[in-house]
């Protein structure tokens, strides 16, 4: 297992919280909007919900991935090789 200094850590915990989550809320808020939009296509209104949850589900994830790295602990499937 690669090892991991305690400020890279707090470098990669900042990564996930104040870039990749609010990415993913915009992406999500993206989503909901061509979702709302009834000049789109229902396929299209379909897949743009469900795009919507899972990038809201991945801000989600960020923000617990940035709160374990904070504590010191390395999350369950992030590698920092």
């Amino acid at each position: 297992m690669a090892r991991i200094t305690l400020a890279r850590m707090r470098q990669e915990a900042d990564y996930f919280a104040n870039v990749a989550a609010p990415r993913s809320e915009a992406a999500a808020a993206d989503g909901e909007r061509v979702a709302a939009d009834p000049d789109r296509s229902e396929y299209t209104r379909a897949c743009a919900a469900r795009a919507a949850q899972i990038a809201r589900g991945n801000a989600s994830d960020y923000r617990n991935i940035a709160e374990t790295l904070r504590v010191g602990e390395i999350p369950d499937g992030v590698d920092f090789s």
